[in-house]
């Protein structure tokens, strides 16, 4: 068993840095979490709080229950994969991947056991004898891996760990290593910059900014139903339409935006407050202005539709003045030009609403 639980944890670096601040989360035992975030935000101090490296200014990480503050690197059941193969040159794969139990003096038996073992586990069997400058770098981040099974470690903390690999092999090792977490019954905790491989993934991931937790979420929950403006802004792409409820229904409410009003999914933000719909650009439909009007769309002006390859991205200026950015198919029938007038279909139920920040959209999205 290894649930992970963060309760109020703060870092602070010096008299002044807060790397990371007031975070409380509970990671479940055989589940794998992604951290995601713009660069500074917290995620690799976070990590180097559960290994041990670094300890909480306030707060406490808890094991099963059991505080870790004095608990050392080497007795937290943990192991390590980075995006630089941390294995040793000068050692063959059975050699490296023998390190572990061998220092902790368990019996020759014993690691040949867990050696073979972690060998079948990633698939490398066929190189056991062979020292790393022969290995692909698959077979480097899999050598890794097969080193941590061998330690017995039931939490696996992965920083970059598929950042040197290609984009095609990055796909394809992305199902190998969740597969292989899920057959070996890990806690896995894993940080990249990559957002499509965390949303793959993961069984959850975390959004953070500003050494802040922002959501916890499923990828879906992340995609469909983000329950903070940074959330929505930051995983994907979304445009933000400012305007104000002036209707409510258990299921919808009513937002004024320009001369406009559209249906929206309700949050339960009263009427009369200014607020920011949430919408995602690839679920924005676009139509020329002589097509029937439909009863939720909002009237503009092509600014630019600039081919993307399988996507277009067709910027357009609404009548409130506000540039938003549509991501549609590169098959969609109709090519846009410049100033030519169309309507922006949305559907109420992709829509998140959100109170209007105080210190204005551009501020509340600072990273």
């Amino acid at each position: 068993m290894s649930e992970i639980r963060f309760q109020h944890v703060t870092k602070i670096f010096g008299r002044r840095v807060e790397a990371v601040k007031d975070l409380s989360f509970i990671i479940e035992d055989g589940e794998y979490v992604s951290l995601i975030g713009p660069s500074g935000c917290g995620k690799t101090t976070t990590l180097r709080l559960l290994a041990g490296t670094i300890l909480p200014t306030k707060g406490q990480i808890f094991f099963n229950d059991e505080p870790m503050e004095t608990v050392p690197i080497q007795d937290r059941n943990i192991g390590f994969v980075f995006q630089h193969f941390a294995i040793f040159p000068h050692m063959t794969v059975k050699e490296n991947i023998a390190y572990g139990p061998t220092i902790r003096g368990r019996p020759r038996t014993d690691i040949e056991e867990l050696v073979e073992k972690a060998l079948k586990s990633v698939q490398i069997e066929d190189k056991a004898d062979l020292y790393p400058t022969s290995l692909s770098a698959p077979d480097w981040q899999k050598t890794a891996l097969a080193r941590v099974l061998a330690s017995e470690a039931k939490i696996l903390l992965l920083d970059e760990p598929l950042g040197a690999l290609d984009q095609k092999i990055r796909e394809e090792f992305q199902v190998f290593l969740r597969n292989l977490v899920k057959k070996e019954k890990l806690t896995a905790i894993h940080v990249t910059h990559d957002q499509a491989e965390a949303l793959t993934i993961s069984d959850r991931v975390a959004v953070m900014n500003k050494g802040r937790l922002v959501q916890l979420g499923t990828p879906a929950d992340l995609i469909y139903n983000p329950n903070h403006l940074f959330a929505s802004f930051f995983v994907g792409e979304s445009d933000f339409l400012e305007g104000v409820v002036i209707s409510d229904t258990e299921q919808e409410a009513e937002v004024r935006i320009g001369q406009s009003i559209i249906k929206v999914n309700n949050m339960g933000i009263e009427r009369g407050k200014r607020v920011a719909v949430a919408v995602r650009r690839e679920f924005f439909q676009v139509e020329p202005s002589s097509t029937k009007k439909l009863p939720n769309s909002l009237p503009g002006i092509v600014v630019e539709d600039q081919f993307l390859g399988l996507l277009r991205r067709v910027r357009i200026k609404l009548e409130n003045q506000q540039i938003i950015e549509a991501k549609i198919h590169a098959k969609h029938p109709v090519h846009f030009s410049e100033n030519e007038k169309v309507r922006i279909n949305i559907d109420p139920k992709i829509t998140r609403c959100f109170d209007y920040p105080k210190e204005g959209i551009t501020s509340a999205l600072e990273m």
